[in-house]
């Protein structure tokens, strides 16, 4: 038997192909109206066929009627079939990247040949997919990082990754019918930076309901198993999912079971049989009922919050709201995908009030990194630029490289004139542990250097950090008034959790920056958000929540 998602999945592909192919729009609109409409579809789709009722579906006509009826007969469909046969699976494999839709697809197609991920990467490196007609730099940076994210998936994945994906399929739930509320919890909605699956709670007196609804997820893969009150099986690029259904009486209560760490947990329920608690309101009733503060949920790891919330002592966690500028952004004068102006343009949309442009300098290669001559060209523009503002500041600014001694990519009288300096490591990861805290330690004492940038260099789920002992980091920066870097995009968020908690307890400054090469990567900063929270950061902590005039004279004032 072949069920409603199936179906929908044959017409979408179908209409991917016929996209491909630059078959007509209006056939190519048709086929992807009836698979949504059959995603939606309440009724099984193989019992309104033997009611002679396939018509009533909206978007399905005489010929795509005439396509339903043989897939749910044969379980294929011939045309589907032929239309395969003309396009290498290959290309459509390319529609799994994020931001690659089968009009993309068909223009590298067109024009490269191109017919493998492997070499669709090459040709992005070679910066070949910016000179096709409609695409440019952004599709070629996509195709580099959607690259990346599927070659590392696996056991784990970074919640940069699956949360996007997490949050449509929660939402999607939501909107079932018999479906009071869904929230993601587990390790999700801890916000921890790699996650194994994705868990959401239900709330919901009919079950077989929720079963229907998952079951219509346009992204299904499929249903491992079921049983009255667990959902489990695969969607989008295999990844993992169990849905909880509960009672809407119990919800709050399965929602504060099913988020924190089983450590979190234990303790929690030692708690509650004491207090004899066993439900509420809200989370919030019910932590409440237990003496306690309601706990964040990305302190919830037994990290010493329980405590602290009898206590009611638990910090101000930093808010995304609360940034104001972003201090490590990249532009088309090295390796960005974007213009400064563009970059500009989307850190006012955010509501920031200053930037800075930290673009890479002269010894990384690879980057374009700039010297020192195109380094003034910037800086000519940068304050012509300010020139015509009012409400808002660039800052200028450099990521100089930390080279093999210690040293840097700009003699001091150039890095001197800037703004900000962040100084970081792009080489040489394997020196031992004494050459590489000497190394970053040096960059520390330098007094033009201001931020330390993603301090371990480590890639979360592809490469570890390299080895650096981090108490005497923190203590020189501690001494130094140097600020560590937490790197947001989800792939580093470099500084730890760990780093950033002990960071904060010597009195080292934290900033959180995107490391934007393109301009939409600047909302990245939500990732970074998280991690200071899982460091139990508050708003002081962090530089870039400041006013410009607090954060410039911090850097003024910095010992020397």
């Amino acid at each position: 038997m072949i069920d409603n998602r199936e179906v929908a999945a044959i017409l979408e592909e179908v209409a991917n192909i016929l996209e491909i192919l630059g078959d007509n729009p209006y056939k190519i609109r048709a086929y992807r109206k009836a698979a949504h409409s059959i995603c939606e579809l309440g009724e099984d789709l193989e019992d309104l066929w033997r009611q002679g009722k396939l018509h009533t579906v909206d978007g399905v006509g005489k010929a795509i009627q005439s396509k339903i009826e043989e897939i749910l007969q044969t379980g294929s469909l011939k045309y589907h079939q032929e239309l395969l046969d003309r396009v290498p699976r290959g290309v459509l494999r390319m529609l799994d990247l994020p931001g690659l839709g089968p009009r993309t697809v068909r223009v590298i197609y067109e024009h490269l040949g191109i017919t493998n991920l492997n070499d669709l990467l090459e040709a992005a490196k070679a910066r070949k997919i910016r000179e096709l007609p409609g695409l440019g730099a952004k599709t070629e940076y996509n195709i580099k990082k959607g690259i990346e994210m599927l070659e590392s998936i696996g056991e784990t994945v970074t919640l940069g990754t699956v949360l996007p994906i997490a949050r449509d399929f929660c939402t999607f739930l939501s909107g079932g019918e018999g479906i009071e509320k869904a929230e993601l919890v587990g390790s999700i909605r801890r916000r921890k930076p790699v996650v194994h699956d994705i868990d959401i709670v239900v709330a919901s007196n009919e079950p077989e309901m929720v079963r229907q609804r998952v079951a219509r997820y346009r992204n299904l893969k499929d249903i491992d198993e079921t049983g009255d009150a667990v959902i489990r099986g695969r969607i989008s690029l295999g990844f993992k999912f169990e849905v909880i259904v509960v009672s809407p009486s119990d919800f709050p209560m399965a929602l504060l079971l099913t988020t924190g760490s089983k450590e979190h947990k234990e303790i929690m329920l030692r708690h509650m049989q004491e207090a004899g608690v066993a439900s509420g309101r809200s989370e919030a009733e019910i932590y409440e009922k237990l003496g306690m503060q309601w706990i964040p949920p990305e302190l919830r790891e037994n990290r010493g919050e329980i405590e602290q919330a009898v206590a009611r002592r638990l910090p101000l966690l930093i808010n995304q709201s609360e940034i104001k500028g972003d201090l490590h952004i990249h532009t088309d004068w090295t390796d960005g995908a974007h213009s400064l102006e563009q970059m500009v343009e989307q850190a006012r949309s955010m509501g920031y009030s200053y930037v800075a442009v930290t673009d890479h300098s002269q010894s990384l290669k690879i980057s374009r990194g700039l010297d020192e001559k195109r380094l003034h060209d910037q800086l000519r523009l940068i304050a012509r630029m300010n020139e015509e503002m009012t409400d808002f500041r660039i800052l200028s600014g450099i990521e100089v490289d930390i080279m093999r001694d210690g040293t840097l990519d700009f003699p001091d009288e150039v890095l001197e004139k800037l703004d900000i300096v962040v100084a970081s490591i792009h080489s040489a990861f394997h020196l031992s542990p004494e050459e590489q805290t000497h190394r970053i330690i040096s960059a520390i004492e330098n007094p033009n250097v201001d931020i330390i940038g993603h301090l371990t260099g480590r890639l979360l789920t592809r490469r570890a950090g390299y080895q650096v002992d981090i108490e005497k980091v923190i203590k020189a920066a501690s001494r130094r008034g140097t600020i560590l870097e937490i790197n947001a995009h989800p792939d580093r968020l470099d500084i730890s959790e760990e780093v950033a908690f002990e960071a904060r307890k010597q009195g080292v400054k934290v900033a959180i920056n995107s490391d934007a090469h393109q301009a939409g990567d600047m909302s990245l900063i939500e990732y970074g958000i998280y991690n200071a929270r899982r460091g139990w950061l508050q708003a002081d902590d962090v530089v870039n929540t400041w006013p410009l005039d607090r954060l410039l004279q911090y850097l003024e004032n910095k010992p020397k």
